[in-house]
């Protein structure tokens, strides 16, 4: 163990955290763990549990169960092979937000963006809405809601609603030639060229119309977007969402480039009040050009 080591896992999404505590609990208790017992990949795992690497396991399997427990509960079943222990992310969450993060921090009391999305996706159930500024280079952003929606239905289960609502105002255009709709559709198709890239989970498609309004500009180039929709969030299924500072593109979303903050709420009342908020500007909210929109659901 290194000197700086730090027991966090704060950052740890929970399907990496459930996978070592169903390995780990496999094993005999009084068994040492060690590096070897992680599944692939687990380097980032590895690191955060370094402290009590050499531990029973039985001690670290406890430790999992506290923190997955945190996040969601344990229910025994019982089936013809007998009793087991499953976890499940169905309890309600005490209103206490979470400190989200991007960037280079070590901190036990923050969470990794990145992962607190893919936690999301992969919990949804009923409902998605997201909106954001920007999705640049966000080719994998949706894969675990994409494998959620496949899981769904593998299980005869309905899919969740998903609702999408994209800004338009970084698409440039020449004064005064400036088309509303053209500006939309080159936004709507960059969106689901990077990041809609797989079928089988329709989608509702939504702009905020006034992001593509066109001013002249006060200096020689493109026509001035005097507005912008720069909001980013997630709610999922009606009882958590995901507010910060973080765009969804591949910089915002990782540990290494920006420096972005949020918060992981689970609070009723604030969840209801902002989706109310989307809801009270829903006549500035167009959906896309049919053409597109039936192209890919």
């Amino acid at each position: 163990m290194t000197s700086d080591s730090q027991l966090s896992l704060a950052r740890v999404d929970t399907d990496r955290l459930e996978q070592l505590w169903r390995l780990l609990s496999a094993m005999p208790a009084k068994a040492r763990v060690g590096e070897a017992d992680f599944p692939p990949g687990s380097e980032a795992l590895v690191a955060s549990l370094e402290p009590v690497l050499g531990q029973p396991a039985w001690l670290v399997v406890a430790l999992l169960e506290a923190v997955l427990a945190e996040r969601g509960s344990f229910a025994k079943t019982v089936t013809n092979a007998g009793p087991t222990i499953e976890y499940k992310i169905e309890r309600q969450y005490p209103a206490s937000p979470e400190l989200v993060w991007s960037g280079d921090l070590r901190s036990p009391t923050a969470r990794m963006t990145r992962w607190v999305i893919e936690d999301l996706f992969r919990s949804a159930s009923q409902q998605v809405l997201i909106a954001g500024y920007s999705f640049d280079g966000a080719k994998d952003l949706f894969d675990p809601l994409f494998d959620r929606a496949g899981k769904l239905a593998a299980e005869g289960l309905p899919l969740p609603h998903v609702r999408v609502i994209l800004d338009c105002s970084r698409v440039k255009a020449d004064w005064p030639n400036v088309d509303a709709e053209a500006i939309a559709r080159e936004a709507g198709e960059r969106f689901i060229k990077t990041c809609w890239t797989r079928p089988g989970l329709p989608a509702e498609f939504l702009y905020y119309a006034p992001s593509t309004v066109r001013e002249k500009p006060w200096k020689p180039g493109p026509a001035f977007a005097p507005n912008s929709m720069h909001a980013k969030c997630v709610v999922v299924d009606r009882s958590i969402a995901l507010v910060g500072s973080a765009n969804f593109s591949s910089r915002a979303r990782n540990n290494r480039d920006n420096v972005e903050v949020g918060a992981l709420i689970r609070d009723h009342h604030f969840i209801q009040s902002l989706l109310a908020a989307w809801e009270a500007i829903g006549e500035q909210l167009v959906v896309l050009p049919d053409v597109l929109a039936t192209r890919v659901t």
